[in-house]
């Protein structure tokens, strides 16, 4: 059983001498153990796989550096993939490596709790996810057939066209993206932090957290960085980072409180990555964007209504579908401009 458990992931109930009755995997300590060892086999892999694709960079750079008469130099693009590859999987990977070990048959409970919780999460297929991240899949993809220097001129935040006039820009911008690295990143973190805000709250939350996040990072863009172009949708990417942050603290009960822990880790790594390359994020538009969320989440996150899935009232479903007229205005105006 242990080892169906540890190499059959698709394993969704088991019954063991302790547990006659069903549960999911993991959710005694007899089951936890192959589910622990399989995570740990996964990082040991991912340190060898970063550890030789860290030696190959290096060496890749040094020798352009000797070629080039340069030396060994990192530029901006060189400096942003050897954080956002390599470091930042290290020490998330370290930090998840460490608390493993520290699970024994006194704390399992709280590991438990988060397996039981992202059961939950995967049991039902989000649809509105797959749409919300394909549609800037698509947009990305007219980018590229209508020029993506193009793109940038007419849509993106440009601040001084913006400061003339164009304020709708502010809106199109953060549909917008710069490369294909660009988009591969955004749309990966708005399908895994969208699914569960959209699991735990509906759709309405959602689209509030993510044009109003996205529309406040555009705001302290253009007051905090003045010249500097702005694109990409990392405002309302943070936004639903604070939403999720405010979710986790309001519904403890329900929410493991490792998740708090993995989004101020999120915040954090953002944070010290764009101190780090600041040349190439907009570290304002991400400081906007995690205001708006956590804004949203005090606000509209009632203390009392502490189960989940949380029910939006009709306020929150009529302001949830304005906000998508809104985000489809802002699309229709892309397409009009590109």
């Amino acid at each position: 059983l242990l080892i169906v458990i540890k190499n059959n992931r698709n394993v969704k109930f088991v019954a063991t001498p302790e547990n006659p009755t069903f549960i999911i995997p993991g959710s005694d300590f007899f089951t936890i153990q192959p589910l622990l060892k399989a995570r740990m086999g996964w990082i040991r892999f991912t340190f060898i796989f970063l550890g030789i694709c860290a030696l190959l960079f290096g060496g890749l750079t040094l020798m352009t550096g000797l070629i080039s008469g340069n030396g060994f130099h990192f530029n901006t693009s060189a400096k942003f993939i050897f954080i956002v590859f390599w470091v930042l999987p290290i020490l998330s990977g370290t930090y998840e490596l460490l608390a493993i070990r520290r699970i024994n048959e006194n704390n399992f409970r709280k590991e438990s709790a988060e397996i039981k919780f992202n059961f939950w999460i995967n049991q039902k297929h989000v649809i509105s996810i797959f749409i919300v991240t394909g549609i800037l899949v698509l947009i990305t993809i007219l980018q590229f057939i209508t020029g993506l220097q193009y793109s940038v001129e007419s849509a993106v935040l440009v601040k001084p066209r913006t400061l003339d006039g164009e304020y709708w820009r502010l809106l199109t911008c953060t549909m917008l993206h710069a490369s294909v690295m660009h988009i591969f990143f955004n749309g990966l973190a708005i399908y895994i932090i969208g699914r569960m805000v959209i699991r735990i709250t509906g759709f309405s939350y959602f689209a509030i957290v993510f044009l109003f996040s996205g529309l406040l990072g555009s705001v302290f863009s253009l007051y905090f960085l003045p010249t500097q172009t702005s694109v990409g949708a990392s405002g309302g990417i943070m936004g639903l980072i604070g939403f999720l942050l405010i979710l986790s603290i309001k519904f403890k009960d329900h929410i493991p409180r490792n998740i708090i822990k993995s989004m101020v880790i999120v915040i954090i790594l953002v944070a010290v990555m764009g101190l780090s390359v600041s040349e190439m994020i907009d570290n304002a538009a991400h400081g906007g964007g995690l205001l708006g969320g956590i804004l949203i989440g005090l606000i509209l996150i009632r203390r009392h209504k502490n189960m989940i899935p949380y029910q939006a009232s009709l306020f929150v479903k009529i302001l949830g579908s304005i906000s998508v007229l809104v985000l489809i205005g802002g699309i229709v105006m892309i397409i009009k401009q590109l």
